[in-house]
């Protein structure tokens, strides 16, 4: 690990209480809970892992953390999974490769469809096979007002993604302890803590949509400095009298 300077371990503690905060107001991580923490090798669910790691000690009660990673043998990007293990290992947490070579085209949807319901798909079926009641995921703020505007734009709705969301008739549960954090945030994070994340060469990159709204991200964030965390703020405050509403809701158009 690089050596830090005050300032360097102070930021790392905010992050780490930006994902402690966000673990009290969605009330994410209960007494006894098993949580399997899904890790790509990316910054943001190496990140949510370590944060995790050092504050589970301030929670002030026991429960079981778990690292898995998918890894879909067909998608055709490189996968560092010794480095992943060795980070788990580094903080002992048990960690779990997944392999699957499912095909992930067949001309119907775009690729990262299949990349993204496959990997989830896997990623459940071991967690409630091996009797873990939650799944950590990475997603940071900047991917909650990416997903609301593609949303709005795509499918004329406004919503995202909840911090947390029950499969299976609830016996499995989705839970997103890093939405307070922003994607800069991530980004230096791990850069002190001197881990190089897997790089992201995915071959359908260019084609997917979500790349198109990262770049409009970085247009707001050049048209005001808070905008992407005023967006983000916004989906908590819904002030519907300063809406339209329709008296007749169906849609005639």
């Amino acid at each position: 690990m690089n050596k830090m300077n005050k300032n360097d371990k102070k930021f790392l503690e905010k992050v780490r209480s930006k994902v402690a905060k966000a673990v009290e107001d969605y009330g994410l991580i209960r007494p006894g809970d098993k949580i399997l923490v899904a890790l790509s090798g990316g910054k943001d669910s190496m990140a949510l892992l370590d944060a995790l790691h050092n504050r589970r000690r301030y929670f002030g009660f026991p429960y079981t953390m778990e690292a898995a990673t998918v890894n879909l043998t067909d998608v055709g990007y490189p996968l560092d999974a010794r480095r992943i293990e060795n980070f788990c290992r580094e903080r002992s947490i048990p960690w779990h490769f997944i392999e699957d070579p499912v095909v992930i085209t067949d001309g119907k949807k775009h690729p990262c469809f299949y990349c993204a319901w496959n990997r989830r798909r896997l990623l459940f079926e071991y967690a409630y096979s091996n009797g873990f009641n939650k799944v950590a995921f990475g997603h940071n703020r900047d991917d909650a007002v990416e997903t609301f505007l593609m949303n709005m734009i795509y499918h004329a709705e406004a919503s995202a993604f909840p911090a947390r969301l029950p499969m299976f008739d609830g016996k499995v549960e989705i839970i997103r302890p890093f939405l307070y954090v922003s994607n800069a945030e991530s980004e230096r994070y791990m850069r002190l803590l001197d881990y190089q994340p897997v790089p992201y060469n995915c071959p359908y990159a260019a084609d997917n949509d979500r790349e198109k709204f990262r770049r409009l991200l970085t247009v707001l964030y050049g048209i005001h400095p808070n905008a992407v965390q005023n967006i983000f703020e916004a989906m908590h405050h819904i002030n519907p009298a300063y809406l339209p509403y329709k008296i007749n809701n169906k849609n005639k158009d």
